[in-house]
This record gives structure tokens, C-alpha cells and sequence, in this order.
């Protein structure tokens, strides 16, 4: 039921919480949403049958911050999680979960945090809670011996947002009087960072329930849903799978009064999540346990199957089944190959919720390891193999730290490579899904991730469940691609509401129009982030709500370039909008998604009161030759928050540049002109003249423009440099070429040209001529001395004697 409520244009409605989170099968509770922006909210949207909203309000003196429903739980409401949504007139709020269960719901009270002082409670109920910081919550019970007494928690299920380490983890306790833990638990694969402890009642007397965060953290914002009774809590599941609409006969272990079977109708559709809920004399497990559905048909494993001597035949295509009940346990199949063909082999574990860290390994008849694999679907395995030669071929399954246990069970599927296809939305900034709302005569885009493999090709959208007057989009330029922008056009007569569509991609094989493959579009809503970003609780979504909102007072669209850009160019795109009278806000403008090897400016926006924008393009080189629809996103502020709208789709084109250069590399002294010579090839004729700018010189050298028609095979630019211009070589010299056609500017920046500045070469002045100089008189040598006759005998009786000796 949608009740209207006075419009104040509260655009971004944003819900952090509601309380209390849950409700019981058959009753009616009113629940309120608190958040900001909400004083417009007319509808509360979910994802699936089974409740009933008979009243939206939203009080007046709260301004915004909150809004009451009625919500009814009917009989025939799926147990479990149901995702809400607030719609206001000019959007959809973040997602938040409400859980249904089958117990009368009470609410704690405090004071309850000591042992010795805690909240007494009947069996069989869901206890509404919350820990604070520091906080230990205490509940007691009686219970007879022999009876089985079950405690589950739903606490970082409920998605309260929160970033970084602070969100809540709940640990949970069963004691007895003596405050001895009989059972207890943090975390477990069925129930994620929730837990369950359950026990067969040793005694008669009183039971003591304890719930804490488990490092003793807790806020404001870390509620609980607390399910105390008698019902089953099994962990493991054999078969784990089967094929749509099957019923299948289920072995459930691992609950604390023993093995037990049941039937199991699967929905006649592959849902994301499917899951039951176990019941035992009346009493149902409050958490489901998961199902894998897929066409493929069961195989079970058949003990002992230890050994490769014991395996269990399958045939291919199949799904085996199985469970590793101890440490020491591991399991083999086998099948027959031919020699060169190719399967699949996808261990479905975790993804059932199996406490297994399954590895794959393949085996020859000799025990000579193949192949095999331990995390590559994190923490599933998967592994392709391909036969050697004709024969038979195991694969056996273990877990990687070598346990085992009753929530061991895995499914592997054995298939032959077939083409296969995953379709999710891409966030619109990091970690922020986008939300489809689309103001009456307007239009909204988001972009598509398509995974594919085994194929190539085009796949078409198509939108499902969809009124008249609402159309999707899907341009073909992108239909090859990995990334898909889809448009959704909304008339302007559409009413205000939200409409859930099915978006499914077609392939449809180009050589056998009989094979055609689908797949939906997938969403993944980030509801906690823990330390270092980890995605710590997601909600996925295979529907996706298109929200028709009210009227916004402005739009915008391309003006259709009419000629390309070419590789290597650049190009202003031009964006117009259309403003209501009064409305001058500015308007945020960027492209969805550029053509291959374009990039856009990021950081244009049309100012307050103008209705013009350029958005710069530039195209690589080697930029794809092709047309492309593009279109912008436009943001504006309206009224109290942020609308965001997309214009309508315009083609670009990308060409090959019309011509190419070849510079000849020149050198200059400072001061000194110099011609810089280019040879053109013209590849595409051109009418008219062609401007031509040398672009990239140094400091302090100059040259003239020029213009080139389509027979100029040379151009020369004179330069011209000072004594001043830098040194070196300028390897950045390119040319920047303008065509006009057809009224428009194509622009060519072409490159690139060196060009070497040299400082002059140093001046060389010849010497004078010297005179040789005269040349100096020698003295003459000096006259032998006269001796007197008694120097001449002495002289000569030293020499007599000298030779005496």
C-alpha cells in the first residue's frame, strides 16, 4: 500500500537502520526506518512476496529522519531474510534487512549483563537485543533432560553498515548453573561470522544463554535477533543440489540428536540463494540450509569410496555428491573420457555453505596426478582437464587442512566446456552500487561487467516486468564489449513507483541460432566492510527496482559531433542542458563511458545560470577505429540533496588522422634561424585550406602559422631563435592540424619532430707575426791562466806522485 506524503524534494533518502529488525510468521509489527532525507518516502519496497505494508508515515516533527510502517508477516512468508527498500518521491534508500522467523519475538532488558542477574525468558523465543560497548547479555531458560536446546543468532546478518573493524560479531554461549560452557560458538561456515550452539539437555534445571560481541566491542548500532528453542540445527546436507522443480531426498547431519532425512522440493527456477528450513516435530531451524540448483543430475557417493580402487562411477555430464565425515576422509570418483575431450570440474562447497576448503585433484588409472586445484573460486576449486588418451579418469576430493566433519559435504560438478556467462553492475564510485532512479521524462545509465567464457560475441539486454512507458536501452556499439551501458527511458505520463526488473543477457550463437545462452544481471550490495576494505557481508540481487521519481527541473544532451575525432586528436564535446525557469544550480557533467582509447575530462560542469559546457576529448593513437554511443551523467543539487540524470545516447566516431608527417631532425646556434622541413602524406582528401601550428618549441624560438590543402606534399617552417633559447635537444615538436568539415573542427596533433639548439661555435683570431729576436752574443771563452815556473813543478811532482800510488 503506498500512502502519500507532502513532497519537499528530499532527494538521496538514506536509511541506516530499522527497528526492531524482524518479525514472526502471522503478526503484524510496526517497524520504523531512521535515516535522513525521508520526508517524501510514499512506499517500502521488497524483493519478494510475503509481507504486507499497511501504513508509511512519516512524522512530521522528525523532519525527515524517520518513517513508521505497518509491516504484516503472512502465513505463507518466506523464513528468513527480506530486503527492504524506502522509496520516497525522488529516490530509493539504501537496502535493509528484515528477518522473518517462526518464534514470538521479545525484547531484552536490562539491566541483564551480570550472570548472576539475568533476563528470564520462556523456550521457544526470539529475544530483540542489543550489546553495547562492553556489554554480555544473560538470558536463562528452563529445559528437561533429553530435550534439544537450540540457540542461533542473528547479528552481522542484519547489515548494519559499518566500515572497518567495528562491526559486530557476536559470540554465543549455553551454560549451566554452575556457569560451565556445555556448548558455544563464534563463527561458522553455515551462519558466517553469526554462530549456533546447540545440546541435548543433560539435566533438568535452568540454562543460561550468554551473548557477547567476541572481542567484547558492541555500539549503538549492534543488534541481534537471539532464537532460543527446540528445533533442529543440522550442518550438512547429502545430496547438496539439485535440478529445478526436483525433489530430492536429503541426508541432513551434524544436528546433536542424531542423522535424519527429509524431502526437498527445489524451485522450479535457479534462484541466486536457495534454501530450507529443517523441521522436526514442529519446531524449525530458524537459519536454511543451502541448495545448489543446476540441470545437472545427482550422483551420490557410495562408501567406502577411500580409495581409487573404490571410486564412484559418474557419467559426464553430472553432479557427484558427497560428504567427509572424519579427518581421515577422502573421497574418489571416476569417469570415462575420450582421448582429447575437455570437462569442467566445479566444487560447489562454501558457496553451500560447507565448512570444506575443498581441493581437486585428477588422477590416471596408474595414480599419476593430472591436475588439480585448491582456491581458484575462493575457497571453491575448479579445474579443466583435458584427456590425454582414452581411458578412465578419477578425481578425488579433500580438504585442504585434512578435516572433516558433518558440515563437510561438497557437490562437484563435472560438465564439458560450454560457453557460460556472469552479467554484475559496476559501482558508480568505490563500493557504492548504483541505484536506478529516473525522474519522470528522463533517462538513467549504468554500466554492466560481462564476464564471458568459451564465447565471443554480441549479447543483446532485454528488461522484463517492466510497464509501459519504461524502456531499456542497450546501444549495439557496445553489445561485443566487456563493459555495457544500459539506459532506462522513463516517459513523462509513468507514474510515481518502483518496478522490479528481471534484466537478463541473450547471446544467441551466430552459427546455431539453437544455442542461446542467458544470463541476469547480477547486483552486489556491500552492507559491511571490515578492516582493509574486506567485503564482509554482501547481499546479492538478481532483480533490480527501477524507481520512477518525481520531475526534475532540468536536462541535458550532446550536441552530436559531425565529424570524428581522429588518433592522435583531440575534440570539445558539447553539452547542453535545458533549464526550468528559476533553476540555476550548476550541473556536474562527465561521460558514462568513453569510446575504446578516447579518454574525457572528469572535472567539467556547466556554472550556475549558463547553459553551455565543453568536455575535452583527446584520442590515442592507436585509439579504436569505430563508432560508439556515448552519453553524459549531469548532477545537480535540487532542493535538499543530489539528482543525477543521463542525457540521450550520441554517436562518436573515431577515424584514422588524415594524414601523417615526417619530420627531418635540424640543428640551429642560439640566434641563428633555421627551416624545419616535413613531408606530408595525405591519407583522406579534405577540402578548403588546413591550419597548421608548430606546437612544443623551447623558450625564446618563434615561427609562423601555416595552412596545407590536400595536394601539399611539403611544408617548411621557418624558425627563428635568440641568443638566449635553451640549450639542448626538444624532442616534443609536433604538428597541430585544423580541417573544417562540415562547419566543424577536426583537429590532428601529429608528432614528432627534434630539433638540437647548439650554442656558436667560439671565434678564431690569428696571432701577430713575431720578429724573431737577435740572437745573443756568447761570451767568449776564458783565456787559459799563465803559470809561473815553480807552479809548473809543482804541478807536475803532484802527478809523479798520483801515479806513484
Amino acid at each position: 500500500m503506498t500512502i502519500s506524503i507532502q513532497s519537499a524534494f528530499a532527494t538521496d533518502p538514506d536509511v541506516s537502520r530499522i527497528l526492531p529488525y524482524g518479525g514472526q510468521v502471522g503478526q503484524q509489527v510496526e517497524v520504523t526506518f531512521s535515516g535522513n532525507r525521508l520526508e517524501d518516502a510514499v512506499e517500502i519496497v521488497t524483493f519478494k512476496s510475503g509481507l504486507e505494508i499497511t501504513e508509511v508515515t512519516a512524522p512530521e516533527d522528525k523532519k525527515g529522519r524517520e518513517v513508521k510502517a505497518k509491516i504484516k508477516v503472512l502465513d505463507d512468508c518466506d523464513l528468513g531474510p527480506h530486503r527492504l527498500r524506502v522509496r520516497t518521491k525522488s529516490g530509493l534508500s539504501e537496502v535493509v534487512t528484515f528477518f522473518v522467523g517462526t518464534l514470538p519475538v521479545v525484547e531484552e532488558k536490562e539491566p541483564n549483563t551480570e550472570f548472576t542477574a539475568p533476563q528470564a525468558i520462556e523456550n521457544k523465543v526470539t529475544v530483540h537485543g542489543r550489546i553495547d560497548n562492553e556489554d554480555v547479555d544473560y538470558f536463562t531458560v528452563t529445559a528437561n533432560k533429553g530435550d534439544r536446546l537450540s540457540v542461533e543468532v542473528e547479528g552481522l546478518r542484519l547489515g548494519t553498515e559499518f566500515a572497518g573493524s567495528n562491526f559486530f560479531d557476536p559470540y554465543i554461549a549455553i551454560l549451566n548453573e554452575s556457569r560451565f560452557e556445555l556448548a558455544a560458538c563464534d563463527d561458522h561456515a553455515l551462519t558466517y561470522q553469526d554462530g549456533f550452539a546447540s545440546l541435548i539437555v543433560p539435566e533438568d534445571g535452568t540454562y543460561y544463554i550468554e551473548i557477547r560481541d567476541a572481542s567484547y566491542g558492541g555500539h549503538g548500532a549492534a543488534y541481534y535477533r537471539l532464537h532460543i528453542g527446540d528445533f533442529p540445527r543440522p550442518t550438512g546436507t547429502v545430496p547438496s543440489g539439485g535440478q529445478p522443480g526436483e525433489t530430492l531426498n536429503v541426508k541432513f547431519y551434524g544436528d546433536v540428536a542424531g542423522e535424519f532425512e527429509q524431502q526437498v522440493t527445489l524451485p522450479t527456477q535457479k534462484e541466486l540463494k536457495f534454501g530450507y528450513h529443517p523441521v522436526q516435530n514442529g519446531s524449525v531451524a530458524q537459519t536454511h540450509n543451502r541448495f545448489w540448483i543446476s540441470s545437472l543430475p545427482n550422483v551420490i557417493e557410495v562408501e567406502p569410496n577411500e580409495q581409487r580402487e573404490q571410486a564412484t562411477l559418474i557419467s559426464i555430464p553430472s553432479a557427484a555428491n558427497g560428504i567427509l565425515l572424519s579427518n581421515e576422509d577422502v573421497d574418489y570418483f571416476k569417469m570415462e573420457m575420450k582421448k582429447d575431450q575437455q570437462v569442467d570440474l566445479d566444487v560447489v562447497a562454501r558457496r553451500v555453505r560447507s565448512s570444506i576448503d575443498s581441493v581437486i585433484n585428477v588422477y590416471n588409472d596408474k595414480g599419476g596426478r593430472l591436475a588439480g586445484d585448491d582456491d581458484r573460486k575462493r575457497p571453491d576449486s575448479w579445474v579443466r582437464f583435458k584427456a590425454p588418451a582414452d581411458g578412465t579418469y578419477f578425481f578425488q576430493v579433500t580438504d585442504q587442512l585434512g578435516n572433516g566433519g558433518p558440515d563437510f559435504h561438497y557437490r562437484v560438478e563435472v560438465t564439458p566446456v560450454e560457453p557460460a556467462m556472469e552479467i554484475t553492475t559496476n559501482d558508480i564510485s568505490r563500493y557504492v552500487q548504483p541505484d536506478v532512479e529516473v525522474p519522470q521524462g528522463r533517462r538513467f545509465a549504468i554500466l554492466a561487467s560481462i564476464k564471458r567464457e568459451n564465447f565471443g560475441g554480441a549479447v543483446q539486454f532485454i528488461a522484463d516486468n517492466l510497464p509501459a512507458g519504461i524502456r531499456l536501452e542497450s546501444p549495439e556499439s557496445w553489445s561485443s564489449t566487456g563493459v555495457v551501458p544500459l539506459m532506462f527511458h522513463v516517459d513523462e505520463n509513468v507514474e510515481l513507483d518502483s518496478y522490479l526488473a528481471s534484466v537478463v543477457g541473450k547471446w544467441t550463437n551466430p552459427n546455431n541460432d539453437k544455442q542461446v545462452l542467458t544470463a541476469p544481471l547480477k547486483q552486489e550490495l556491500l552492507q559491511v566492510r571490515g578492516q582493509n576494505n574486506d567485503y564482509v557481508w554482501v547481499e546479492n540481487f538478481d532483480v533490480m527496482p527501477v524507481t520512477v521519481t518525481e520531475k526534475v527541473p532540468f536536462d541535458v544532451q550532446i550536441i552530436e559531433p559531425k565529424v570524428p575525432i581522429v588518433r592522435g586528436g583531440v575534440m570539445n564535446l558539447k553539452v547542453v542542458a535545458q533549464r526550468d525557469e528559476g533553476f540555476d544550480e550548476e550541473i556536474r557533467v562527465l561521460v558514462l563511458q568513453n569510446a575504446p582509447g578516447v579518454n574525457s575530462s572528469r572535472s567539467v560542469k556547466i556554472e550556475k545560470g549558463q547553459t553551455e559546457a565543453l568536455i575535452p576529448l583527446n584520442a590515442a593513437g592507436n585509439a579504436a577505429i569505430q563508432e560508439s554511443a556515448i552519453c553524459v551523467t549531469a548532477t545537480a543539487r535540487v532542493g535538499n540533496g543530489n539528482i543525477t540524470i543521463n542525457s540521450p545516447f550520441t554517436m562518436l566516431r573515431v577515424a584514422e588522422k588524415y594524414m601523417n608527417l615526417k619530420y627531418n631532425t635540424i640543428a640551429v646556434e642560439q640566434g641563428s634561424p633555421v627551416d624545419l622541413p616535413i613531408e606530408i602524406e595525405n591519407l583522406t582528401a579534405f577540402e578548403g585550406p588546413a591550419k597548421v601550428k608548430l606546437i612544443g618549441l623551447p623558450n625564446k624560438t618563434t615561427t609562423v602559422e601555416k595552412e596545407i590543402t590536400k595536394e601539399t606534399t611539403q611544408l617548411v617552417f621557418p624558425i627563428t631563435t635568440e641568443a638566449e633559447s635553451p640549450v639542448g635537444e626538444h624532442k616534443n615538436l609536433f604538428c597541430q592540424i585544423t580541417v573544417i568539415e562540415n562547419g566543424e573542427e577536426i583537429v590532428h596533433n601529429i608528432g614528432t619532430g627534434r630539433m638540437r639548439i647548439n650554442k656558436p661555435a667560439p671565434v678564431i683570431v690569428a696571432k701577430p707575426k713575431e720578429e724573431p729576436k737577435p740572437e745573443e752574443k756568447k761570451p767568449e771563452a776564458p783565456k787559459p791562466k799563465v803559470l809561473s815556473r815553480i807552479e809548473q813543478l809543482r804541478l807536475q811532482q803532484e802527478a809523479l806522485r798520483n801515479q806513484a800510488n
